[in-house]
């Protein structure tokens, strides 16, 4: 099943599939910002196969709620997000 992408300019497509995703580089670095960003799509049902980048996504929305504005807010997470990701954060926020 393919899922718009709200990230469009960073993946330089407007859909792909979860395996598409999670099978490059790429797509890896960016996927728990994607589930960051896009509440259009139910996370729920893949999430056991993107238990680490869901993991991740809930710890950046944790951290930067108050920028990120959702339908469906993500479960908190009281952990303190990586320099690499804060960078990574500001970089999407800004393309989009």
């Amino acid at each position: 099943m393919e899922i718009d992408l709200k990230l469009r300019r960073l993946y330089g497509k407007d859909k792909a599939s979860i395996e598409e995703l999670i099978s490059n580089r790429a797509g890896k670095s960016i996927l728990p910002y994607e589930i960051v960003f896009n509440d259009d799509v139910d996370w729920g049902e893949f999430k056991e196969d993107i238990k680490e980048y869901f993991e991740k996504a809930c710890v950046i929305y944790s951290n930067y709620s108050y920028l990120v504005k959702r339908k469906k807010p993500l479960p908190f997470v009281d952990k303190k997000i990586l320099d690499e990701d804060v960078r990574r954060f500001f970089e999407v926020l800004r393309a989009i």
